[in-house]
């Protein structure tokens, strides 16, 4: 079984010092509201990341009368442990151990799975294009190192391409130019195409099951990957038309000064009953979707890593019904995995409908007291 044993937080967000034993399986954490309770599930999820899914600027992170941050977990995996130490002072300097030997955190980013849910994950269905490329550009950097490795190097790209074509003196010679540049583009960019419909197929199989779960099989989910690039469902005609399709925009992209055809402007739609949902769904569709794409998430580090990644549910509890409360509760029974579920709401009833043992957790200014533990009946 995979899990966070322990904890130490330092000067990160509200907490200023920190020591915590976390149960393996289920972990409540319960206070009101601007406390601390998505500041700890944050913590755990910065030193299996080594991102906030709440900002993307380390010096956020700190202690508002600190200079620096310091996280120790240990981790089990496989039957061994794992102590990981993140150290960021506001200068910039950022540190990574795992059994103090430095890592680079960008090798850091498959090595611990979790998946996490928060209210701001509906923004990947109400909002833009951006915030969709952002979750599948992680979820699919986490699960491969060569995604990751590629997507990286074809940001590098984009970014020398864009250069020249800023540059209106080189007009006459941009073709010859761009050459090398167009090759390199096409080729990380229709590999980064192929993987991504595979992702979204993959993450559409799971989401459904959960979202048949959650609304009881009256609804359905279905997701859809939009390319600037026409393939007509062949991956093997990508890079022909992704380089027929730069030849045709070259003008329009030395008017514009950057590259118009990639998966860096790409998107994905979520479908609800064959609608698009982020026009026409509730806010109550909304969540499940998000919840959906999440959990499914949860499959997919399953079938990988042959266990369940570490789940956090940040208050997700206080939009649904009783019926989805307890659909969710169903999963999370079959999960195998360790989860922690943040609320503010009394989930007595229902966390005993689990029928495992948990531990909960009073979060107060900063403070968390773990003096409640309760076990299977």
């Amino acid at each position: 079984m995979f899990y966070i044993d322990n904890l130490l937080i330092k000067g990160f967000r509200n907490y200023r010092q920190q020591q915590l034993q976390f149960h393996p399986h289920l972990n409540i954490l319960i206070g009101d509201n601007a406390q601390g309770k998505t500041n700890l599930l944050e913590s755990i999820y910065y030193l299996s990341v080594t991102r906030s899914f709440r900002t993307n600027h380390d010096q956020e992170l700190t202690h508002w009368e600190e200079q620096s941050l310091y996280l120790k977990g240990t981790f089990i995996k496989n039957g061994f442990n794992h102590v990981v130490q993140i150290s960021y002072l506001q200068n910039g300097r950022f540190k990574l151990t795992i059994n103090n030997d430095p890592v680079n955190r960008y090798d850091h980013l498959q090595q611990f799975p979790v998946v996490v849910f928060s209210p701001d994950d509906l923004q990947i269905v109400r909002e833009g294009p951006s915030i969709r490329r952002r979750f599948i550009n992680l979820e699919a950097s986490r699960l491969s190192p060569k995604y990751f490795k590629e997507l990286r190097a074809y940001q590098r790209v984009l970014l020398q391409r864009n250069h020249l074509l800023k540059d209106k003196q080189n007009r006459r010679q941009i073709n010859v130019l761009l050459e090398p540049w167009d090759q390199s583009l096409i080729a990380l960019g229709s590999n980064i195409i192929r993987y991504r419909v595979e992702v979204i197929s993959d993450l559409e199989k799971e989401a459904q099951l959960f979202f048949n779960l959650m609304t009881n099989s009256r609804e359905t989910l279905s997701l859809s990957y939009l390319s600037t690039v026409n393939y007509c469902d062949d991956l093997l005609e990508i890079p022909k038309n992704f380089h027929s399709a730069l030849m045709t925009k070259r003008d329009q992209e030395f008017n514009r000064g950057s590259t118009a055809i990639g998966p860096h402007l790409d998107d994905f739609k979520i479908l609800i009953n064959g609608y698009d949902a982020r026009r026409f769904s509730s806010q109550g569709q909304k969540r499940t979707a998000a919840l959906a794409l999440k959990m499914a998430e949860v499959y997919l580090f399953k079938r990988q890593n042959h266990e369940g990644p570490i789940i956090l549910l940040d208050d997700v509890f206080s939009e649904f019904d009783i019926n989805r409360k307890i659909h969710l509760l169903d999963f999370l029974r079959d999960n195998s995995g360790q989860c922690f579920i943040s609320t503010a709401v009394d989930l007595n009833n229902l966390i005993e409908s689990l029928n495992r043992e948990h531990k909960i957790f009073s979060i107060r200014q900063g403070c968390a007291s773990d003096e409640i533990v309760r076990s299977s009946s």
